[in-house]
């Protein structure tokens, strides 16, 4: 089936192609945006992979360059549609290469406009109650709001030269290309950790709580990674990710816990039945502040919010012969349980910073009932 489509098909195709998935990836009123490659879209369309497209159409990324296409494109206009598609995908590669947010998010959804609306669920004075025979159930109370999660376009516009343009294969260009879809992953990286550490409410109350470690002359130590990790998972967190600086990083790396390999049996056997990690994941990132450590239950900190995939646009400067390209997308992350991170600050004693009160199972579990 694939094999007839023809060249001419495709080509008279190509603009109104390149259009719908731009509608796909921008969404409207009543649809949310979808990530779609060309070579999803080819495949699903023609079942034709992007590779054999661009062989329909006679177009080689390993020799033409974008002045070859816009080239081809005075015999056919069409042609030059081809060229978005190609350097979206070589940012695309460089965006999924580096940056950490997708490992600390709980998932990433598609969302309409501009202003999201999440809920947050406060439980108080809901503990349960001994009821004795015939007697009304009595009730507790759960306080609820909401806020509204701003999303914000992130991009960049660059210029290509003619000499780029003319004697550069666009497989050579999309290795450049993808450093900007690094840089652009950086910039997600800092807006999913700004959330973390500060939520998204402006009074600050959906920062995380700071709590400090047994010695501030010894730093953080493994007793302190322990006494999270015990009443987290008391609580039904699992703080198996942090985040920090590469100083932090470098301290936990040589912890004796961490570093050391240990033999033989120990005279006794202590079972631990509230589970405790056997491994953690550290991420680097400078925005975490020196001294600390940011511990994340990834299955309940944070979610991500797109309204708008990467889109690409592009227009000739004539003046300075360049050819500018612009790439952007709409996206935002929210705060979901603020109980999902912690931050540990080795400046400061656990006497004077405790754990939360929220992470008080006792309190909740201590009942008394009469």
């Amino acid at each position: 089936m694939a094999e007839n489509f023809t060249k001419g098909q495709i080509l008279g195709e190509l603009e109104a192609s390149v259009r719908e998935l731009d509608i796909l990836r921008s969404g409207a009123d009543n649809k949310k945006p979808v990530e779609v490659s060309f070579g999803d879209y080819t495949q699903d369309k023609y079942g034709l992979s992007e590779d054999d497209v661009f062989k329909k159409i006679g177009v080689n990324t390993k020799i033409d360059t974008m002045s070859n296409i816009f080239s081809m494109a005075g015999a056919d206009p069409n042609m030059r549609w081809v060229v978005p598609e190609i350097i979206r995908k070589a940012i695309t590669l460089g965006l999924r290469q580096s940056p950490i947010y997708p490992t600390l998010i709980t998932a990433d959804e598609s969302i309409n406009g501009l202003r999201a609306t999440m809920p947050f669920i406060n439980m108080s004075d809901a503990t349960p109650a001994r009821i004795n025979e015939a007697e009304t159930i009595p009730l507790g109370n759960i306080s609820y709001g909401q806020k509204d999660v701003k999303l914000f376009k992130v991009g960049k516009g660059f210029k290509l030269t003619d000499e780029v343009k003319n004697y550069v294969s666009l497989d050579v260009l999309g290795i450049y290309l993808r450093d900007f879809g690094v840089q652009l992953g950086y910039a997600l990286d800092t807006m999913a950790i700004n959330t973390l550490l500060n939520g998204n409410i402006t009074d600050g109350s959906e920062a995380a709580d700071t709590i400090g470690v047994t010695s501030t002359t010894n730093g953080i130590q493994y007793k302190d990674l322990l006494r999270i990790w015990i009443r987290g998972s008391r609580m039904g967190r699992n703080f198996t990710s942090m985040v920090g600086g590469e100083d932090e990083s470098l301290l936990l790396l040589d912890l004796p816990e961490f570093k050391n390999r240990a033999n033989g049996t120990t005279q006794a056997t202590l079972k631990l039945n509230t589970p405790v990690p056997s491994s953690a994941d550290f991420f680097i990132h400078g925005n975490i502040p020196a001294n600390n450590i940011l511990l994340i239950d990834r299955s309940a900190a944070m979610i991500k919010l797109t309204s708008r995939q990467l889109m690409m646009e592009s227009e000739r400067i004539v003046s300075n012969q360049t050819e500018a390209l612009y790439a952007s997308l709409t996206t935002g992350f929210a705060k979901m349980y603020t109980d999902a991170t912690i931050l540990m600050d080795a400046t400061k004693s656990i006497t004077n910073y405790p754990l939360p009160d929220y992470t008080d199972v006792d309190s909740q579990t201590n009942y008394s009932f009469e």
